[in-house]
């Protein structure tokens, strides 16, 4: 993902998260969040349209605030189809919405227990099985990517100061959050493997099941390697008088910036 995606993913997750940190209740929270959401769909839908589904969930699976948005209309978009929200004909909504709702016979506003609120220590969703797609997106993705980041940065191991600490810490803060949502990953496919599935769904969890410890080695080698380079950043060299710099150039400790 760009640096765009990474703007418009923060800005909303800013403008939520200062609605969440007033002390009233969820229900008065996410109120405020619809109030003034108006300035913020079209930010919403550029990230949606700019971004891959494997893109969408890394972002939504970092930024809490950002996640409770994006479930709060998915909720609203589910009452309005459901006839649980009654909408006047003049109102225009997003064109995913457009279907007429049915009415039901009694309305009773209700929490949906499918979408609990996420909180800081990210709230285990337990998904359906439709969501073994999307799954399988990330964890090959992951895999893909970890691998790639990884030789990236292994071509820095001689000459660690052309990095600064900037890019260690942002890919440090990355796969460190990837490296918590394993173990997640792997109790949403115990989950699916206690269900009914089909053999061919059977499969693809065990699979993906079987990918997490290399997923998880993975990553544990790249923070290594991150946290070797942040030993010979630029940052570090700065912090060197002449003396101590010259004198690790001269031991070969530090290669000559060329």
């Amino acid at each position: 993902m760009d640096a765009k995606q990474i703007q418009l993913a923060e800005m909303i997750d800013n403008w939520v998260n200062d609605i969440a940190r007033s002390r009233v209740s969820d229900e008065q929270i996410d109120g405020r969040i619809l109030e003034s959401a108006v300035n913020y769909m079209i930010p919403f839908r550029q990230l949606l349209d700019s971004c891959s589904s494997l893109e969408m969930q890394v972002l939504i699976n970092k930024y809490d605030g950002l996640y409770r948005f994006a479930n709060l209309l998915e909720r609203l978009a589910e009452a309005i189809q459901d006839g649980a929200i009654d909408v006047p004909q003049n109102v225009p909504l997003p064109a995913e919405w457009s279907q007429p709702p049915k009415k039901k016979k009694e309305n009773p506003r209700k929490k949906n227990p499918k979408h609990p609120p996420r909180d800081k220590k990210q709230q285990q969703i337990r998904r359906d099985i439709s969501f073994l797609p999307t799954y399988t997106e990330i964890i090959i993705g992951e895999l893909a990517q970890t691998e790639e980041q990884y030789d990236l940065f292994n071509q820095a191991r001689n000459k660690p100061h052309a990095l600064d600490d900037s890019i260690i810490d942002r890919a440090v803060k990355a796969y460190e959050e990837q490296l918590t949502f394993i173990p997640l990953h792997e109790k949403q496919f115990n989950w699916w493997l206690s269900e009914n599935l089909t053999d061919a769904q059977q499969y693809q969890v065990r699979d993906l099941k079987n990918k997490l410890p290399i997923l998880q080695e993975k990553t544990e080698r790249l923070l290594a390697l991150l946290a070797e380079l942040r030993k010979g950043t630029i940052n570090r060299i700065l912090e060197m008088d002449d003396e101590e710099l010259g004198r690790k150039v001269l031991s070969g400790e530090i290669p000559p910036p060329f």
